[in-house]
């Protein structure tokens, strides 16, 4: 694809992007690399390190029914069928970084986007396409990184909340940047209310404020993304505060503030850079990720298309 990807950019989008929730149009939804034959294909080659096979529960309140598996030796198209007809949700991370078929979409939207906004300065980008099931949901959750979307196939539904409190304590984000918890967030199905809510077609684009909470439904079809995570010099100054905010509670105090800029700041960014070293240092951050046990393997022929392990 040579034409740009996106195609409806403007000032306005431009004056907001980052800052609050953006909606915009791609072309990525008319790319041969996202047919049905083209994704099976990756799915056959894509490293299985780099790929995670996850299902989940009914209730958007339980966020602890999010589970890993293994998808074994399973084809590329065995994994497409078990995805359209079962309930599964495989994150292929990194895939257009690294997939020479891939990775120039992903170059010419970089680029795209930073010609569009000359303050967008990515220190590092990640691509990743998810790929799930009709009735598949992700849970309300917090990303590290600045993040963004470009939805490809299916229908889905995006909900968007404020990335302060209630909808997002201090104390939450803290324990997701020093791992003691995955990115889901305590949720409470009355700030539905106060999401900005976006019903996603094909060819859909939207982005969101750093660590503003979002949770997604699924509502028809099989469906296809492309998530975007860019690390920006501005995620890590906030990253590294409340990461050192974290640290002074660990250690018997009660941060006041998440200041961004002077003496304060610096000094917790001096502590975050510590507090790293030291538990790489120890050990202590060797520990398994919460949840990332794998609990079932994908059976083609499972309802749901998957078999619950034994419990050890």
């Amino acid at each position: 694809m040579t034409d740009p990807v996106l195609i409806d950019w403007n000032d306005e989008k431009s004056a907001e992007f980052r800052q609050g929730v953006i909606q915009a149009r791609h072309r990525l939804h008319r790319a041969p690399e996202f047919t049905d034959l083209s994704l099976a294909a990756l799915l056959s080659r894509h490293s299985r390190e780099l790929c995670d096979f996850c299902t989940m529960g009914e209730d958007p309140a339980d966020r602890d029914s999010w589970r890993a598996g293994d998808a074994g030796d399973l084809s590329g198209q065995e994994l497409l069928e078990a995805v359209r007809a079962g309930k599964l949700w495989i994150n292929l991370r990194e895939v257009m970084n690294v997939d020479p078929v891939f990775k120039p979409l992903f170059s010419g939207l970089l680029s795209q986007l930073k010609q569009l906004n000359p303050s967008f300065n990515p220190l590092r980008a990640y691509g990743g396409i998810l790929i799930s099931s009709p009735r598949a949901q992700v849970f309300y959750h917090s990303d590290v990184s600045e993040t963004f979307l470009l939805h490809v196939r299916g229908q889905k539904r995006f909900r968007i909340y404020p990335p302060r409190a209630p909808w997002l304590e201090d104390q939450a984000l803290e324990d997701i940047l020093h791992k003691d918890q995955t990115e889901d967030v305590p949720y409470d199905p009355a700030w539905d209310a106060d999401a900005a809510q976006i019903d996603l077609e094909p060819g859909d684009f939207v982005s969101w404020p750093l660590h503003a909470p979002h949770r997604v439904e699924n509502l028809e079809g099989l469906n296809v993304s492309v998530t975007c995570e860019i690390v920006t010099k501005e995620s890590m100054v906030k990253n590294g505060v409340h990461h050192a905010n974290g640290a002074l509670r660990r250690m018997g105090w009660t941060p006041k503030s998440a200041k961004l800029t002077g003496a304060e700041a610096y000094a917790k960014l001096a502590l975050s850079k510590v507090w790293k070293g030291w538990t790489k240092l120890s050990g202590a951050g060797a520990r398994p990720l919460p949840k990332s046990e794998t609990t079932f393997d994908v059976d083609t022929n499972a309802e749901d298309r998957l078999r619950d392990r034994a419990a050890a």
